[in-house]
């Protein structure tokens, strides 16, 4: 694993030159991949399988339109049942450096849902509910239009009977633009 982080690492800053057509990205978000593995556990039929993806379309110069989609499918041991967590979000991001690489800050409003055997009432530690969020990142894009995105954002999100904070997430995003 190390190596082909190391690997991904090269591939994505040996040269983090922005490619001036290219106007899209999509990427996945590492970080929700690797919890959901850490948090399965098979052997007491705990598995989950999260996945973090991201819409980015350059909408003007230095600034994209975002959209994001997170599915964490899930099984909670035998008695619990079926898990299942959707969130999906949109906003805008700034580049302020440069177009569509480096650094960049932004923000997004959102809906999410959490639901176990498939109820989102609170009774059954479900929800449904509103999400807003700021970030900021760092962009690395390469000639060929690969790019890793480390990122932080402070989430408000619906978790229960009203809106609280997650607080400080990272992000670890991998793509590609086009």
């Amino acid at each position: 694993m190390k190596k082909f982080l190391v690997i991904l690492l090269l591939v994505c800053t040996a040269g983090a030159v922005f490619a001036k057509d290219k106007k899209n990205s999509a990427s996945l978000d590492l970080f929700p991949l690797f919890k959901g593995l850490l948090a399965s556990d098979p052997d007491n039929d705990i598995v989950f399988v999260c996945f973090g993806l991201n819409y980015e379309r350059l909408i003007a110069p230095n600034f994209s339109a975002v959209g994001g989609l997170d599915l964490y499918p899930g099984k909670i041991a035998k008695k619990d049942g079926d898990y299942f967590y959707f969130g999906m979000n949109a906003g805008l991001r700034c580049y302020p450096m440069a177009t569509f690489d480096k650094l960049f800050i932004g923000g997004s409003l959102g809906f999410n849902l959490q639901a176990i055997n498939g109820k989102t009432k609170e009774e059954n530690n479900g929800f449904a509910g509103p999400t807003i969020s700021v970030t900021a990142g760092y962009k690395m894009l390469n000639k060929a239009g690969l790019f890793f995105e480390p990122s932080m954002s402070y989430i408000l999100s619906k978790s229960g009977e009203d809106v609280t904070p997650l607080g400080w997430q990272g992000g670890l995003r991998v793509g590609a633009a086009f």
